[in-house]
């Protein structure tokens, strides 16, 4: 308002001088008080003028006296103007400053919360620790710096350092390390230099050229475990109040982000054990010593079958050639409650189809030419046991509408016969084919599917459990080698093995353990012993399979890169070691990529 009734010159004047206000207190406190005095000065002449003028024009000493008089107000009001002028410029001053306190207090406080946020969302230690440190010498100015833990005798677990190198230097260490220790013990903020502490330790911190430390423990459920230590080599900047209300604030961000990555190392560790606790517990209550392998994709089959295994419910089991249908329904049978009573298998692709039918069901005398005697068929040979139809896909749609009978009504007619006979049976059955496919080509019946589907399980190819070659062709060997000498793989062989895409699954692994042992000239089994044709798919091929993701193809490779390092070390501790990561991390990659140890 009063800029837009003053003239512009004079607007001009004041926004000008407004904008000078606005700037910093030490640009404006000379340019007023240079303004102020130049005015004093103009004004001074301008009396010294007219009081001339006065005397020269013969006034009256009363003019004279009242001319004297206005000089004097003149200069008491400049004295009280720039008195008022300086104390407001000084509140002012004091007012940026506190704002700049109060921001730089804000940003602390900002700083504290990501810094909770990353804490609580880092999961490994020593990551954890390497972050603070970064953080709090960054904020503090601060050096060096360490950030310690320690055991429950206190003694150091963990140490990360920033700006020093703890083994190169080691009498700055044990100088850091004596302040730590004493405020462990004393579970109070030490703070040097500071009029308690001793003349040795002052001269001590003199020496190595530390003008201030700061050190304030790490308190986790009332028990000291460790310390964050900082000091400046800046005689003129010394540590203040505010400094170690910061340091204290983000000590407690540490502790809680120590506190979830310890809990979640725990629970990952649990997690793991559990699992492996898992397999070694379904082993013993579902016995299958005849199924060799500990990945997880096998895991998940076992233990479908140690809940099925006890019932009657007929169970069709999927999967390539060679992948272990037939032992899989084999430990299904001695895990169940007719273990006593027979096994029939019937290999439906072996046995002619004009034949199968006969094999099946039996025939009566004189069914058909050359059936001179009766014969029971192996449905009834199998009674109180357990049938498996092997390769059931190759079945003719004729028969199987009988089977589908027999699986409906638990009775059995021979070929020729006119009586029916009751059997009491299970039913498994394998293929290697697409079902699905199948019964959308009218090739397989679709009930017949759906009364064998009670309960339907995937053997894994070897692709797919690649984790499990090293334990299956180390059983293999111990199978096929002479009693009187041991053999081995060496671990270029093994890689080969490992690289290889195994179509023919468990029973080609078989076999070519089988040749190796045949020809290996020693003890050990080389690549040169391998089946060249092996060798040279497996240098072609890349060892994770394509037409996966490249995130799936990481995995993979991972995950074997890990099994292989984790058998050949022999323990989890060694293993990570030798991954060149710490033990909590190794846990976390073994839960998390599904490894079993």
């Amino acid at each position: 308002m009063y800029f837009a009734k003053a003239p512009p010159a004079l607007a001009n004047q004041v926004s000008s001088r407004y904008i000078l206000f606005v700037m910093s207190i030490p640009e404006i406190r000379p340019r007023i008080q240079k303004s102020l005095s130049d005015a004093i000065s103009r004004l001074s002449s301008a009396f010294m003028e007219l009081s001339s003028l006065v005397k020269s024009s013969n006034a009256s000493p009363e003019v004279q006296k009242s001319v004297d008089r206005i000089f004097r107000l003149v200069m008491e009001l400049h004295r009280s103007i720039s008195g008022d002028v300086n104390a407001a410029l000084d509140e002012h001053e004091k007012l940026t400053a506190r704002i700049e306190q109060l921001n730089e207090e804000r940003r602390r406080l900002e700083v504290l919360y990501t810094a909770g946020i990353s804490f609580s969302s880092e999961t490994e230690m020593r990551s954890l620790m390497t972050m603070a440190i970064d953080t709090v010498v960054r904020e503090l100015g601060a050096d060096e710096g360490f950030i310690v833990l320690v055991d429950e005798q206190g003694e150091p677990t963990e140490i990360v350092a920033k700006g020093i190198d703890p083994e190169a230097d080691p009498v700055a260490k044990e100088m850091s390390m004596s302040v730590i220790k004493n405020t462990i013990v004393s579970a109070e903020p030490t703070q040097r230099p500071d009029t308690d502490a001793d003349i040795s330790s002052k001269n001590s911190i003199m020496r190595l050229g530390i003008t201030a430390a700061l050190c304030v423990p790490l308190v986790l459920e009332r028990k000291v475990r460790g310390a964050v230590y900082l000091d400046r080599r800046n005689k003129n900047n010394p540590f203040v109040e505010t400094d170690l209300v910061f340091l204290l604030s983000f000590a407690s961000q540490i502790v809680c982000g120590l506190e979830t990555s310890g809990e979640i190392s725990r629970l990952q560790q649990t997690l793991l054990t559990e699992a492996t606790m898992k397999f070694s517990d379904l082993r013993k209550e579902f016995p299958c010593g005849s199924i060799i392998g500990s990945s997880r994709k096998l895991f998940d089959v076992l233990k479908v079958c140690s809940k099925i295994a006890p019932t009657d419910a007929s169970v069709i089991i999927l999967g390539e050639n060679g992948t272990g249908k037939d032992l899989l329904a084999h430990t299904i049978h001695e895990n169940s409650v007719r273990h006593g009573k027979p096994l029939v298998t019937i290999n439906c692709s072996a046995i002619p189809h004009d034949l199968l039918e006969s094999e099946l069901f039996g025939y009566e005398s004189g069914a058909f030419t050359g059936a001179t005697k009766t014969k029971p068929g192996r449905l009834e040979a199998a009674d109180g046991g357990t049938v498996f139809l092997d390769e059931i896909a190759e079945m003719s749609m004729n028969l199987q509408a009988k089977l589908l009978r027999v699986i409906q009504t638990k009775e059995i007619e021979r070929l020729g016969g006119t009586q029916s006979k009751r059997i009491d049976v299970r039913f498994i059955a394998a293929t290697n084919r697409n079902i699905g496919e199948m019964i959308e080509k009218g090739t397989f019946r679709e009930d017949l599917y759906y009364r064998l589907k009670v309960i339907e399980l995937t053997m894994p190819p070897l692709r797919e459990r690649r984790e499990d070659i090293v334990e299956l062709a180390t059983f293999f060997i111990g199978k096929l080698a002479p009693p009187s000498k041991a053999f081995k793989l060496s671990d270029e062989a093994l890689g080969i093995l490992e690289q290889y895409a195994w179509p023919g699954n468990i029973r080609e692994l078989e076999n070519v353990i089988h040749r190796s042992v045949v020809l290996t000239k020693d003890s050990t089994i080389e690549v040169s012993d391998l089946p060249p044709e092996l060798v040279e798919q497996s240098s072609e091929q890349p060892s994770v399979a394509m037409g996966r993701s490249l995130l799936d193809a990481e995995t993979e490779f991972r995950k074997l890169y890990i099994i292989k390092t984790l058998k050949q070390a022999g323990s989890a501790s060694e293993a990570a070691k030798q991954l060149g990561i710490n033990r909590t991390h190794f846990y976390r990659l073994l839960s998390q990529l599904e490894i079993e140890y």
